[in-house]
């Protein structure tokens, strides 16, 4: 008794070229962090930067985002660039994050991690170090 399995042969086959050839496999999105300085301007226009090489990381201008904080919390957004024909992103309407998180100063270090197209995580990197002003006695 032979059992003809030729169509499923060739299905099987295609399924394993598929998976060979680039051209058609979905594009994955990797995980990348990085840190960044946080500037005074960030926090007065509600705004966080993302390097040059690491934009393609992020949607593209126009398209929304979803930044996450270190405490769970989502703040909703969309992608802009920084200046016109510079690849350089930028965050936008994020001011509820730097009203939730006083602590973060101008000179704060904040870790990224973009962890798919449409979604960054927000992790809390060092803070500048205070001046403390001398007492006289």
């Amino acid at each position: 008794m032979s059992i003809d399995n030729s169509e499923y042969g060739s299905t099987l086959q295609d399924v394993h070229a598929q998976r060979s050839d680039p051209s058609q496999q979905q594009q994955q999105v990797m995980s990348v962090e990085f840190e960044v300085t946080v500037k005074d301007w960030w926090i007065e226009g509600g705004r966080l930067v993302v390097p040059k090489e690491f934009r393609q990381s992020f949607p593209k201008p126009g398209e929304p985002i979803v930044l996450i904080d270190y405490e769970g919390r989502m703040y909703r957004s969309k992608m802009h660039n920084l200046w016109q024909g510079v690849d350089v992103g930028r965050i936008d309407g994020i001011k509820p994050f730097y009203r939730n998180h006083p602590i973060i100063v101008p000179g704060t270090k904040l870790r990224i991690k973009a962890t798919g197209k449409n979604t960054a995580i927000v992790l809390m990197g060092d803070r500048p170090a205070r001046q403390i002003s001398s007492l006289s006695r």
